[in-house]
């Protein structure tokens, strides 16, 4: 059985998943693009070892009150509404767009272009998946998918209604495009070098557009500036194929209340053998330094030399060359302080590899509304996944912690952190360790130094400091904020363990719900009750979605 037909999506899952049964009772997983409660046709095209994967082949029926909203991107896609496709209620005629909406574009780089229906090959872009859909049924969807995330769970939670975002467009303060060209002996076109996203699904294939309505118009003049120089400069871009050559990928962040914009030219090192390309590389440096348009706009241009093999902007082996200002941007979050009658403001000093929320004020929306969720507690606080330290100081800025030890895994994050408590006038109520925080939580070791000296033979010697009180067993509230995927086993057992002896609260931050909820059954069910749930929409017209728990 290799196809099924005529089958009814009934849920909507995390990752634009969609669920659905046979008849016998068996469960469907349904990927890519869909409406909740379609009828579909689908077709195997993976096997894993515990269950089947289903890709859409053709749509039959859809609820159209889904699709209630005004695409605003001419390059977006979608094959729910392809001109191809009967399926098609948004366009009048092929290729004509019923609502004319390219002509609502700011962006005259964007003027005339057809991306809904068109050849996505060309200029298709598929990454804001729900156009289509207004922000508050796109809400209510999020709604639905961490309910259903959780649906399992027998201590069931309060839901508490979504927090949405402050904006809905232009709304992210950092991008990455990848550039690409396919280089051979007898193809040589300066055409075909792309730069902008990976073609959905094909690692092989960049899609070659020129603006997007997630980042702020200053954004994208900038983007369209660098990429001009960068292919006038004839430099050779990085091939996957053969590794060797020169640009890979270009980062922009900009921090949206202090208007400082960071970028970052990852590129490959320069080889022995590559004296064809030096002189090249040591010209466009000095052009980028003394550009006008670029030490206007641009407030740090760093260069990081990026060896690996791997498509990644950060590999293991990276330096550093900072071409404009000290390679870091400072942003801050500032919160409402009733009490005060004023405005809280925490800074933030962050390097490029550092991570920061995307969203700065939905980010602001988030720690504001974690910090309401965990206002009396004034002791101990454990944060085992701290970053630069952008959540946990905005919380100290808020009210008064004795003691904070922040853990985190990468060691300039550590740094950033180290700096932002110092400048916000922190540093004396923390501690930070670099180190994996399953390394960090030893389970018989009550005076925390010892483990950490056992741990970090570097630090043995050094004054204790806070240390000299924080114990593991004298703690108020653990705090995780960990990567996409799951916590690690060690992590969620040793927390368990100290939560025997010692009655404190957890409070859990995930932009992932599948994989969050994985760990909230877990400590469902070693010595923890599960409080309430807070969704947070920190990326609209996409499905990812930040969640806050609260366990007792």
């Amino acid at each position: 059985m290799k196809n099924l037909q005529n089958i009814k999506i009934e849920r909507i899952g995390y990752g634009w998943v969609w669920i659905a049964k046979l008849e016998d009772g068996k469960k469907l997983l349904i990927k890519w693009w869909a409406l909740p409660w379609s009828i579909v046709d689908v077709n195997i095209t993976k096997k894993h070892s515990d269950y089947l994967e289903w890709h859409i082949a053709k749509i039959h029926e859809y609820d159209k009150s889904f699709l209630d909203n005004e695409i605003f991107c001419p390059h977006f896609f979608t094959p729910i509404i392809n001109t191809k496709s009967p399926l098609n209620p948004l366009f009048e005629n092929e290729g004509t767009l019923a609502n004319n909406t390219p002509s609502l574009s700011p962006y005259p780089a964007l003027a005339g272009k057809r991306g809904l229906g068109g050849d996505s090959n060309k200029i298709g872009c598929g990454w804001c998946k729900w156009q289509m859909i207004s922000y508050n049924k796109q809400l209510e969807l999020k709604e639905w998918i961490v309910q259903d995330c959780f649906r399992k769970l027998e201590n069931k939670p309060t839901f508490l209604p979504i927090i949405w975002s402050p904006k809905e467009k232009w709304y992210r303060n950092k991008i990455e495009f990848s550039f690409w060209v396919y280089i051979s002996a007898k193809e040589w076109r300066d055409e075909k070098r792309n730069l902008w996203f990976h073609k959905q699904w094909e690692f092989s294939k960049i899609i070659d557009i020129n603006s997007c309505w997630l980042i702020s118009q200053k954004m994208n003049q900038i983007f369209e500036y660098l990429k001009k120089l960068c292919f006038e400069s004839w430099l050779p871009t990085f091939d996957q194929k053969f590794h060797r050559w020169f640009f890979r990928h270009l980062v922009i962040r900009e921090w949206q209340n202090t208007n400082q914009l960071l970028i970052n030219l990852n590129v490959f090192p320069l080889l022995d053998d590559d004296t064809d390309w030096k002189q090249k590389r040591e010209n466009l440096k000095n052009q980028l330094k003394a550009d006008e348009f670029v030490q206007k706009n641009i407030s740090t241009f760093v260069v990081t030399y990026n060896s690996g093999l791997a498509d990644i902007v950060k590999g293991q082996d990276i330096t550093t060359e900072t071409l404009r200002w000290d390679g870091y941007i400072y942003e801050e979050f500032n919160f409402p302080k009733e009490w005060e009658n004023g405005i809280v403001s925490s800074k933030f000093r962050i390097s490029p590899f550092s991570f920061f929320q995307t969203n700065t004020h939905g980010a602001e929306k988030l720690f504001g509304t974690a910090a309401q969720s965990v206002w009396e507690i004034k002791w101990k606080i454990l944060d085992l996944y701290c970053g630069a330290g952008s959540i946990w100081i905005s919380f100290l800025k808020l009210w008064i912690w004795s003691e904070l030890l922040w853990i985190e895994i990468v060691p300039e994050a550590i740094q950033d952190a180290r700096y932002n408590a110092e400048i916000n006038w922190v540093k004396d109520k923390c501690q930070f360790i670099a180190s994996a925080a399953e390394k960090i939580l030893l389970p018989d070791c009550p005076p925390l130094w010892n483990g950490v000296s056992a741990l970090c033979p570097a630090l043995a010697g050094k004054p204790r400091g806070i240390f000299s009180n924080f114990s593991l067993t004298d703690i108020w509230l653990v705090i995780v904020d960990p990567p996409r995927e799951w916590l690690h086993s060690n992590v969620i057992n040793r927390i368990a363990n100290l939560k025997k002896s010692n009655n404190f609260k957890l409070l859990y931050i995930s932009c992932n719900p599948t994989t969050m909820a994985r760990d909230i059954e877990l400590f469902d069910q070693l010595w923890f009750k599960v409080k309430s749930l807070q969704p947070v929409d920190m990326f609209p017209h996409t499905h990812h979605i930040e969640t806050i728990w609260i366990l007792i």
